[in-house]
């Protein structure tokens, strides 16, 4: 075995990394945050490479195109918000648990434009990433319902309301064009005002858009194959 590479750190097919082939790796790992954090998927593996501070060559060795690179970063993430949401579902208190969960996933996507794209728009989407993304509505029918039987979430509130509320979210954060990303923390306080019940609350008049429409609208549902 190479010097520097232990049996759990990272691996390239069967073959444990070198230390500084695991290190340009990680670096690599960071830079891809970063850009496609502030920039959105549209950038390139040269400006990852440039952000990084390794040759092109490096960044292709590592990860033979954007699609590999996207992947392995942002698996990672979407595995920590099934992660949040767990939390929320056993936090002792119903309506924080669903503050917490809302507030955390609006925190990412809000601050970070390649995540955002990924989970909201299918972007360089994967089998991995799809079942990742599609694993979510069921965490939260229950944070919802959680915190509707607890009497402090407005009953009309759907599923299919909190990416809509997250996408509101995200669109506030880029409307500032990074004179105030911060300002979604705002409009989350004004949403979660608006979504708590209280005996003063008037009905709701519009529908939801249904889960159907926002999986379509989030590319998790594809048409069915025409036959010819």
């Amino acid at each position: 075995m190479a010097e520097g590479a232990g049996a759990d750190g990272p691996t390239e097919g069967d073959r444990p990394l070198r230390r500084d082939a695991a290190l340009n790796r990680e670096k690599i790992l960071r830079a891809a945050r970063e850009v496609f954090g502030q920039y959105g998927l549209g950038v390139t593996l040269d400006d990852v490479a440039r952000h990084a501070g390794v040759g092109v060559g490096t960044v292709y060795r590592r990860f033979p195109d954007k699609d590999s690179l996207v992947r392995a970063l942002f698996q990672q993430d979407l595995e920590i918000r099934q992660q949040s949401a767990e939390r929320a579902l056993v936090h002792p208190d119903p309506w924080q648990g669903f503050v917490d969960f809302l507030t955390e996933m609006g925190a990412d996507l809000a601050e970070n434009r390649g995540l955002h794209e990924v989970i909201m728009l299918g972007s360089h989407s994967s089998e991995p990433l799809e079942t990742a993304r599609g694993g979510m509505l069921p965490f939260l029918e229950a944070l919802i319902r959680r915190a509707q039987e607890s009497g402090d979430l407005r009953p009309e509130i759907t599923p299919s309301d909190i990416p809509v509320m997250v996408e509101m979210l995200s669109a506030a954060s880029r409307f500032t064009q990074g004179r105030r990303p911060d300002i979604w923390r705002r409009c989350i306080e004004i949403l979660l005002n608006g979504v708590r019940q209280r005996p003063d609350n008037l009905p709701l008049t519009t529908p939801s858009l249904g889960n159907e429409t926002v999986e379509q609208m989030m590319g998790l549902v594809r048409p069915a194959p025409t036959e010819e």
